[in-house]
């Protein structure tokens, strides 16, 4: 950033042109120090309020205020002073706003349940957020206004996310809701409640029965722009095929719950998916078109092209779900436009700071959201970095290289690289994931994203004009989506493309952003001190060795934390893949031995999707039992063991020197049971069997205690044997959700001690050393980022 920005030499002007950049730093600060203040229980709530009383942090701020105008032109007291008033406005703000707040006593959360066996209320709400359709169902997020009690209709206030297997309601429609409320879980490595209290959203109901009271009760603006959302998906998945109708809808409208799981994860592993989001670069092209065309009509009238261009950007920012990332750069977008209109010149940093203040101030909780992390941080690397790497490589490679591959180049390799710079830390600290070959990847589709969201964007309307004209331009967009879709899914079946990252990692991600904050403060005094370069020449040699040796050390303690995290652990892992009707088990012994079982194999969950929910890891399966056909299998193991592979009731198959797994006797035809033990730890698995079969096992004795055991999933069409738990005397029994027993089943398995209800759709791991054993639960890779946008 140039000295340019500063503004001196008049009696209106300020001492510092980074004024913004300090008051949020101070506000996130405080946000910050407010959030520690309510964990360490400073305050806590008394009725509806907190006490002590947040209000009072503004006192100290408003006695401050007239140290702004005394010190107006000084530096050295304006920049404190600004800093003190927004770190005790950023401590008020998100006390006044917290993820717990002290609710009302006609607050939702004061019915809720505690598990979703708990008993099924009636509630009365409206609509007030975009669904989010899915093949096996949809949610919505429901403001309640009545529950009932009985025969008594109370009034209640809070907003539900409720997850239905009915898709066909819309914005605004008045329902009338019957399920369990509860409070959203936090699950291992996500904290779900924190997701849904960003939003306001404090009560989750699953499975809920939805039936429709009334029409058209939500904002007519938005229910216009949503069904233009609507007409405008439509559209894009008659132009083109799946997935890249899917792709199409992420990128141009923000709808992202089409996108195939595994095709979000291949995204992912590859450091792509970045490309398949609303980001900046949608923003700023809809800025510059919209821009264009009004000032034309216009007629070079600047105020009034401005005003529409606005407008415009507004509706486009709500058009797509005006997430965290999207209102930011929708903020630097208008700044952006608001800056030609008084021709003066745009300073970027400037903006993204300002965007950043104000989001802050209207949300606070904004500050832990992870797309608003990364967009932010995204930004603040192009700024940052951008034009110095662009001035290295033409000083390297311009004149050795013709200039149209030099700017493809440059384009798809340094803006990669200048982003990356600032993000990669943060995905290495929230997804313990390093992908190594991002770069290459970037570089290959970034040149093809421009024409996806241009022609996409006009094949839209004209399709709605003209079908066949809308189809004939939407085969530039398909072809680009074709070619991103080809190198990301290439890129994500290198083995060693991706690599996990131990906590060592996180600690030098950790490390890395408090260096990069030191950095960044000490490059803002430089540049207000007129310095063009960051580092006086003088100490420029002793850095630069410095951090070279630093680079030696800690890069292979880094490399040999991540090998020695990643061994073997010298336990069993057994995980259930639950994939709603189906369950798939992967086992990982105590030498690092890798099995997948797979019962059955829904259409909706291939088996491909099963591969791509496993742990990700270079080694390969060692072995695949398979009890339904597949075919044309091409996967990375060493033995298959299909469904009519001969092998005898008793067989053993030894996975490791202490676990193995023991056929069961069984007639032709019927599911294969495999009895697997672990030193003093055995359990059975997949218990599938007929009434008949189980019966006949217990009158031969033939099955043995089991320490843990596992109930049929909801679409085996299959239960325990009312006398199978007084043969096997389990200490604990995992039954799925969504499962329906006969009501002797049920009372006895509700009878025993050990119960515990599982999700039928969420992975649960088992570990054991032979002896003791932990149960985790945790949701898929990609249902993180795309369950709940």
């Amino acid at each position: 950033m140039s000295s340019s920005l500063r503004t001196s030499g008049n009696a209106y002007s300020l001492p510092t042109a980074y004024l913004p950049a300090y008051a949020a730093l101070a506000l996130a600060a405080g946000v910050t120090a407010g959030y520690g203040a309510m964990a360490q229980d400073w305050f806590a709530c008394a009725g509806q309020r907190l006490s002590p009383d947040p209000i009072w942090l503004l006192a100290p701020a408003i006695l401050l205020t007239p140290l702004l105008w005394l010190g107006r032109h000084r530096r050295r007291v304006l920049v404190p002073t600004v800093a003190v008033i927004f770190l005790l406005l950023g401590a008020w703000r998100y006390l006044s706003h917290p993820f717990q707040s002290c609710f009302p006593p006609d607050a939702l959360v004061h019915h809720h349940a505690e598990d979703s066996y708990g008993r099924p209320r009636v509630m009365e709400g409206v609509i007030v957020s975009y669904p989010v359709v899915r093949e096996r169902g949809a949610q919505y997020i429901v403001r309640m206004e009545a529950i009932w009690d009985g025969e008594e209709k109370l009034p209640v206030s809070g907003r539900a996310l409720v997850r239905s297997d009915d898709a066909g309601f819309d914005y605004g429609d008045r329902v009338k809701v019957r399920g369990v409320p509860m409070e959203p879980p936090v699950l291992p490595g996500f904290d779900y409640r924190r997701y849904l209290a960003r939003k306001d959203v404090h009560t989750l109901i699953r499975r809920a029965e939805l039936h429709l009271l009334a029409e058209d009760q939500g904002n007519p603006l938005l229910a216009a722009l949503y069904d233009v959302r609507d007409r405008a998906s439509a559209l894009l998945n008659q132009l083109m095929p799946e997935p890249y109708a899917a792709l199409a809808n992420g990128m141009i409208l923000g709808i992202e719950s089409g996108i195939p799981r595994d095709l979000y994860e291949q995204f992912n592993l590859t450091g792509t998916s970045h490309v398949i989001v609303i980001s900046g670069s949608n923003i700023a092209l809809v800025s510059a078109i919209l821009l264009l065309l009004f000032s034309a009509i216009a007629r070079g009238r600047k105020t009034i092209a401005a005003i529409f261009t606005l407008a415009g950007i507004g509706l486009y920012v709500l058009l797509v779900g005006a997430d965290a990332a999207v209102v930011r750069a929708g903020i630097m977008g208008g700044l952006y436009v608001i800056a030609i209109a008084l021709n003066r010149q745009s300073a970027a940093i400037i903006s993204l700071f300002i965007a950043g203040l104000v989001m802050l101030l209207i949300n606070p909780l904004t500050l832990w959201d992870v797309g608003f992390q990364l967009s932010f941080m995204a930004t603040l690397g192009l700024i940052l970095f951008s034009q110095p790497l662009q001035a290295r490589w033409d000083r390297w490679t311009g004149k050795r290289l013709p200039s149209m591959a030099n700017n493809l180049l440059a384009e798809g390799l340094l803006i990669t690289l200048a982003a990356q710079i600032t993000t990669m830390p943060l995905v290495v600290h929230y997804f313990g994931r390093l992908s190594i070959i991002s770069f290459l990847a970037n570089l290959l589709i970034i040149p093809a994203q421009p024409p996806i969201l241009i022609a996409g964007g006009l094949a839209i309307p004209l399709a709605a004009i003209f079908h066949p004209l809308g189809q004939l331009i939407a085969l530039i967009p398909w072809g680009s989506l074709w070619w991103t879709v080809f190198v990301v899914a290439r890129m994500a079946a290198i083995p060693w493309g991706s690599m996990e990252v131990g906590a060592f990692g996180r600690m030098l991600a950790g490390l890395y952003y408090a260096l990069f904050l030191a950095g960044f403060l000490w490059w803002l005094l430089r540049q207000e001190q007129g310095a063009r370069e960051l580092i006086p020449p003088a100490y420029r040699p002793a850095l630069v060795n410095a951090a070279l040796a630093a680079g030696l050390v800690i890069l292979p303690l880094w490399l040999g934390a991540t090998a020695w995290a990643s061994r073997p652990d010298g336990r069993l892992h057994v995980r259930l893949l639950g994939l709603g009707e189906r369950v798939a088990w992967h086992l990982t012994t105590s030498s690092g031995r890798r099995i997948l079982l797979v019962t059955s194999i829904p259409k909706d969950a291939p088996l491909d999707d099963i591969l791509a929910s496993l742990p990700k890891g270079t080694r390969p399966l060692d072995l695949l039992i398979l009890e339904t056909p597949e075919a044309a299998l091409n996967l990375p193991i060493q033995t298959l063991l299909p469904p009519d592979a001969a092998i005898q009731p008793g067989t053993v198959l030894r996975l490791d020197e202490d676990a193995s797994l023991t056929l069961t006797a069984a007639p032709p035809g019927e599911p294969r049971l495999f009895h697997l033990t672990y030193d003093d730890f055995a359990m059975l698995l997949p218990l599938t069997n007929s009434q008949d079969i189980q019966a006949d096992w217990l009158a031969r004795g033939i099955l043995t205690p089991v320490t843990l055991l596992v109930t049929p999933w909801p679409g085996a069409g299959a239960w325990p044997h009312p006398d199978l738990l007084t043969a096997l005397r389990p200490q604990v029994i995992l039954q799925p959700q969504n499962t329906t027993y006969p009501p002797g089943v049920q009372r006895a398995l509700d009878g025993h001690p050990g119960l515990v209800r599982i999700p039928n759709d969420a992975i649960i791991e088992i570990i054991t050393d032979g002896r003791a054993y932990e149960l985790r639960q945790q949701p898929y890779p990609a249902d993180v980022i795309l369950t709940e946008r």
